[in-house]
């Protein structure tokens, strides 16, 4: 799933345009890391680029945290806890998985439902990644397309209601819940970068499904 960049001008689209890029950060940070996301961590630039977003949301009180910079872990070392933490855990109990069906109703069915929404706005996941639909980086990801097509149809004069009726029930009948059940397993894990952004991805999908309800 990918989409351009957008010229976005006033406070309107560019509180859109920030939802959607903290969207694209969060759901970066939860994919497998590779070597360049290690050094935009461990600089700090990732920090950096999710406190930008922050500024410019339009809601108030979220944190990002340090979000990794400055980590004295190597780039294996990294890797590691992202493999013992999601993938095959280790002494301390099972991992903290990423895939929405793990925590309930039903594989087959949680997964068809997000492939559902996703076919809905013409999206396929990518064939690079060959992840499940119901994997958290690809649900973040569908967020920020719909945020950003959201911008979009702000910035061209066209109705918006379908992208924010999407985010809305996407928000509560799926990524809402699953973030909560996440931070909680990764809040006890003691690996500071995925602690600071399981506690922010859930915090921000908190604040914006509050956001997305009809006034």
């Amino acid at each position: 799933m990918k989409t351009d960049r957008l010229e976005l001008n006033g406070p309107e689209q560019e509180h859109i345009g920030s939802r959607s890029a903290l969207y694209s950060l969060i759901s970066k940070g939860f994919r497998f890391p590779a070597p360049e996301q290690f050094e935009s961590v461990k600089t700090g630039r990732f920090a950096d680029a999710v406190a930008e977003a922050l500024a410019h949301l339009p809601y108030d009180g979220l944190k990002g945290g340090e979000l990794g910079r400055g980590t004295a872990l190597s780039f294996d070392e990294f890797q590691g806890r992202y493999i013992q933490l999601f993938e095959v855990g280790g002494e301390l109990g099972a991992p903290c998985f990423l895939y929405e069906a793990e925590y309930g109703g039903g594989r087959m069915k949680v997964m068809e439902e997000v492939l559902r929404f996703y076919h809905h706005f013409g999206l396929r996941l990518s064939q690079e990644k060959r992840d499940r639909p119901d994997h958290l980086a690809s649900e973040l990801e569908f967020m920020h397309v719909l945020t950003f097509r959201e911008a979009e149809a702000l910035l061209q004069g066209n109705e918006r209601r379908a992208y924010l009726s999407a985010q809305r029930d996407f928000l509560r009948f799926h990524l809402s819940d699953f973030l909560a059940t996440v931070a909680s397993k990764v809040g006890a894990s003691g690996v500071p970068f995925y602690a600071d952004l399981a506690s922010l991805a859930a915090a921000f999908c908190q604040r914006e499904l509050s956001h997305v309800q009809p006034a």
